[in-house]
């Protein structure tokens, strides 16, 4: 038994570390375009990660999800043919979502007084079969517990990323898509590592075949998804349509500087629902504390951290790491701050209603939160922009971690009310982790 836990920590923490080279990731490329390209080229890679993260939600929904649900556990061809069909889906769908945000950015090249936000959703529609394909291999390597390869593949694809970034520089080549070119362009690296790395190549003749066999997972899968997407990404689209593609600008720095949470939140997650089982087996009193103490920690974590920005940034920090971006982030940051922390109370929860098996009010209150952050942030920027866009979404996370709580404690007493047992733990620590909701608020890309 302890060797199995052993075991099982060894899977998780493979999914801690690659999360965390994710946002590393993710937050270099942004500090790059903040100090040599400014706000509006800010603004414009914030609007293209808007898209690049519904694309990721809905990819998942219908490809990685259901391998993760149905094929986790070592490695064997039942799996193989399972990853193959999912990685092929993957390329797709991506192809597919390349060749609509790439007519997005033609379109808003000609219309829009910004060329940065076309030109970035042109280099992300060329890059993004790349990009879903090198992150279906990431989620297949961790359902058959192979978590190293998928930190593997991050780290190289990292790698990459900054050389490139450098030849950029050194070859002075400026630009927003060139940056998202540097970025996605080494992702189709990464995923022919991936292929690499698994022995075999995804299959896109059956895709069909893939769709109709796990259309039942992959449906809910994906609106559940979509909404975490929308709802974690709403305010850069809301601020741009509504004030200015700068003032998105200085939401995505202010965003940036709660980037450690968003690396902390995705990574826990991966530990509490298989946490919250164990709990449950135990009984009501421990099932709850472990919920409740969840969320605190993690509430609690991020306002410590936003007190560190808050002071210590000030003195210099933020100006060196955002630039001329420093100054409208520092602004909008206490709203983000708080919009980030009360984003982390609904994790306790959501995994507390993953054990008690009720996908159903998950998804009901994914939906109802991203409603809520969708209307208070267009209801704030009517009346402030980009400042009252920001306190909007901050009351919608409180409000929503109030509605997560509440579907939870309603489920809880019905469960042990009926007097209800835990049947048996899933098969996979993979199966685990796949269950694992987050709370979209404070995340960028989702990893992990």
């Amino acid at each position: 038994m302890a060797a199995k836990r052993r075991s099982i920590l060894g899977r998780l923490s493979w999914g801690v570390l690659d999360q965390g080279v994710s946002s590393l990731q993710n937050f270099v490329l942004g500090i790059f375009v903040a100090r040599s390209l400014g706000l509006v080229a800010l603004g414009a890679l914030g609007l293209a990660f808007v898209a690049y993260a519904v694309v990721l939600s809905g990819h998942r929904g219908l490809s990685t999800d259901p391998l993760a649900v149905r094929f986790s556990g070592d490695r064997n061809q039942r799996w193989q043919r399972g990853a193959s069909a999912a990685t092929g889906t993957a390329l797709v769908l991506g192809s597919i979502a390349g060749v609509v945000c790439a007519a997005i950015g033609v379109v808003s090249w000609s219309l829009l007084d910004h060329p940065e936000v076309g030109a970035a959703m042109v280099a992300l529609g060329v890059t993004l079969p790349g990009l879903t394909l090198q992150d279906s291999w990431r989620y297949a390597f961790f359902s058959s517990g192979q978590g190293a390869k998928a930190f593997t593949n991050d780290v190289v694809w990292s790698a990459l990323m900054v050389a490139a970034l450098v030849a950029l520089q050194v070859l002075d080549v400026a630009g927003v898509g060139w940056c998202l070119l540097a970025f996605g362009g080494t992702a189709y690296l990464a995923a022919l590592l991936g292929a690499v790395q698994a022995g075999f190549a995804p299959d896109p003749r059956r895709v069909r075949s893939w769709l109709s066999h796990q259309g039942d997972l992959g449906g809910r899968f994906l609106l559940e998804n979509i909404a975490l997407g929308v709802g974690g990404q709403v305010r850069p689209a809301v601020v741009a349509a509504a004030d200015s593609v700068r003032a998105a600008g200085g939401v995505r720095g202010a965003e940036m500087l709660m980037g450690p949470v968003a690396t902390m939140l995705m990574g826990v997650a991966q530990v509490a629902v298989p946490e919250t089982v164990r709990g449950l087996a135990r009984g009501r009193a421990p099932f709850r504390r472990l919920c409740v103490l969840v969320s605190l920690t993690l509430a609690g974590a991020a306002g410590a951290w936003a007190v560190v920005v808050l002071v210590v940034f000030p003195l210099g920090v933020g100006r060196f790491l955002l630039g001329d971006a420093w100054d409208e982030a520092h602004a909008l940051f206490p709203a983000v701050a708080l919009s980030a922390a009360a984003g982390c109370l609904p994790v306790g929860p959501s995994a507390g209603l993953r054990a008690l098996e009720r996908a159903d009010r998950t998804l009901r209150c994914q939906v109802v939160s991203t409603a809520l952050f969708v209307a208070l942030a267009v209801a704030g920027a009517g009346f402030a922009g980009a400042a009252g866009a920001v306190w909007g979404t901050a009351t919608a996370s409180l409000l929503a971690a109030g509605f997560w709580w509440a579907a939870f404690l309603k489920a809880e007493a019905h469960h042990f009310a009926a007097g209800l047992d835990v049947q048996s733990f899933p098969a996979s620590a993979g199966e685990l982790v796949a269950a694992a909701p987050v709370d979209g608020v404070v995340a960028g890309r989702q990893h992990g």
